[in-house]
């Protein structure tokens, strides 16, 4: 399956849900447990972040510093 690189502003428009998608921003807040963390992601596109929902061992795997 091909994934599809979007902006935040062209899913939060689309209203389509459980799809792989790319897309690449900064992180505007992050919280969570250890279990799973909440990412609000900006790319600049729109005012409004999307949330991401990760698992803690996900997140752990992928951490830049």
């Amino acid at each position: 399956m091909k994934t599809q690189k979007a902006t935040v502003k062209d899913l939060l428009q689309s209203g389509d849900c459980n799809q792989e998608v790319e897309i690449r921003g900064w992180v505007r807040t992050k919280r969570g447990n250890k279990q799973v963390n909440f990412i609000a992601l900006n790319d600049g596109s729109t005012i409004n972040n999307i949330q991401i929902a990760v698992s803690y061992t996900h997140l752990r795997a992928h951490e830049t510093g």
